[in-house]
């Protein structure tokens, strides 16, 4: 069926050879100088239209039929955040001629068209090591050559589209999403709230009746009477809703911190949740049956057993100049009364110099100096460790563990670490990972940790754990909830969306 539908449309054109011979001319150009522009449009997946076409001795591969369901499914691709116009589309669409030379142009863009959309849902429109050389995480591999090959066979290009996106649950969320948000920003965005004094249950006037229409525009909002100007408790129950899915203290009070938020337009939040939509194509297919997911920017670890979270708890993460970095790792191992060994630069920059202004500094904290010339801090209630760690190997030294500063969960931004992550709730942590061990129960847990005795416990079973950045995340009723860019990671990846896709950049995939 295919090979007649080529031979139709190469006959129309004045014979199959005349497309055949410009085809392997152009793709011999491509394979010699590395580049090729096609009808004012560059290549980009160069490498892979090469191996398409040599799979297919050279011949053309698309019909009117798969041309038009191409088209199809490159305008979808904005529903992912993607811009369709990167994908050929104007040039593919001005192609309408028959000619061979018409004919082949129009064949190169749509293999390119496809196999570009194909790794920017597969892998990411942006190659994340370019923004952080740290990242490590092993992306998606698909032969998207196959793929093709193969899309063009049943005659489903658009199928196959959609089954190259993400299949992560959380991404499907976050589409939806960007479709309602979206919608709401298109008919005019939502109603903001004027500055003044702080709003709160019994308050009425103007800026109440504001604040209603405001939140009884937010997707999947309890319904709201939008005209009674008294702050009643429908309203005060929506605000605090509202608050818990924007990183607020849910106090019902709509102050600074809260008008800030209610007047981030509906734009800037679809752009927010296309950046995460981002971050999800550079993950892999499967996290595992069970894993610890921190979210950096939510200041929130997660215990994930069968898609659902088991636990959940605060944590404190990286200052801003001392980010956590985002790795994925395994945790082999829990320690139990931990010993802190003091990194040379904390204590070059932080503790000698205190011990150099107070001689008693040292010994208040427990810290000695051992025989090598390094500080450690003795196990204890006291140790900046607590009592429990987790260690997971991983190139940046960084592990999860437990802390004495438990103050500072009460915070609503938790930067206040030098790169590791401390855990609000971390007994609870260890009891999960080893339940598969059952001399581990929550009084055998204790003892051990009442015993004051340093003690590592390695796990027969290492759970996965990723360490990530999720500025937009979203709840299974669909509902996301929004946090803060603590380390600028979103405006650089906005900025780094908006860059042209060359060549170049392809090969570093």
């Amino acid at each position: 069926m295919l090979g007649a539908a080529l031979l139709s449309v190469a006959l129309v054109a004045g014979g199959s050879n005349d497309a055949s011979a410009l085809l392997a001319a152009e793709l011999a150009r491509l394979r010699g100088r590395g580049t090729l522009t096609v009808a004012g449009e560059q290549i980009c997946a160069n490498r892979m239209v090469v191996t398409f076409y040599a799979r297919r001795a050279n011949q053309p591969a698309w019909s009117p039929k798969t041309t038009a369901a191409l088209l199809r499914g490159i305008r979808s691709a904005s529903a992912d955040g993607l811009d369709p116009r990167v994908y050929h589309l104007d040039a593919i669409e001005s192609l309408t001629s028959d000619d061979a030379r018409t004919i082949v142009a129009r064949d190169l863009l749509s293999t390119d068209g496809f196999l570009l959309l194909g790794l920017h849902l597969t892998q990411g429109r942006v190659d994340p090591v370019s923004l952080m050389r740290e990242w490590c995480v092993t992306p998606r591999r698909v032969d998207l050559a196959a793929a093709l090959q193969s899309a063009l066979d049943a005659g489903d290009v658009e199928g196959m589209l959609r089954n190259l996106a993400p299949r992560h649950e959380q991404y499907s969320l976050l589409r939806a999403a960007l479709a309602k948000y979206r919608q709401i920003a298109s008919a005019g965005g939502w109603p903001t709230l004027r500055a003044g004094p702080p709003l709160r249950l019994g308050d009425r006037g103007e800026r109440v009746i504001e604040l209603r229409k405001r939140l009884a525009a937010e997707p999947l909002s309890t319904p709201l009477s939008l005209q009674s100007d008294v702050f009643d408790g429908p309203l005060d129950q929506a605000l605090r809703t509202f608050q818990q899915h924007h990183s607020l203290a849910a106090d019902g009070v709509a102050g600074g911190a809260t008008r800030r938020q209610l007047n981030v337009s509906a734009a800037d939040r679809a752009r927010q949740i296309e950046l995460n939509m981002e971050r999800w194509r550079w993950m892999p297919d499967q996290l595992g049956d069970s894993y610890v997911l921190v979210n950096i920017a939510a200041f929130r670890l997660d215990m994930v057993e069968g898609g659902q979270s088991v636990l959940n708890m605060k944590t404190v993460v990286g200052k801003s100049f001392w980010e956590t970095p985002f790795f994925p790792a395994k945790i082999t191992e829990i320690v139990i009364n931990p010993s802190w060994f003091v990194p040379d630069k904390i204590a070059d920059e932080e503790l000698w110099p205190k011990q150099r202004r107070d001689r008693s500094y040292f010994a208040r904290e427990h810290i000695e100096v051992t025989p090598g010339g390094r500080l450690r801090q003795l196990p204890g209630p006291w140790n900046s460790l607590g009592r429990i760690k987790f260690n997971m190997p991983n190139p940046f030294l960084v592990y999860l563990h437990d802390t004495p500063a438990t103050g500072l969960f009460s915070l609503q931004t938790r930067t206040f670490s030098h790169g590791c992550i401390r855990l609000e709730k971390a007994a609870d942590l260890a009891l999960l990972l080893l339940r598969d061990q059952p001399e581990w129960n929550a009084a055998t847990l204790q003892a051990a940790i009442d015993s004051g005795i340093e003690r590592v416990i390695r796990l027969t079973k290492p759970e996965p754990v990723y360490v990530l950045y999720w500025t937009a995340w979203p709840g299974r009723d669909g509902r996301i909830s929004f946090h803060d860019d603590v380390y600028k990671r979103d405006a650089q990846l906005s900025r780094a969306l908006r860059s042209p896709v060359t060549p170049v950049q392809l090969g570093n995939h």
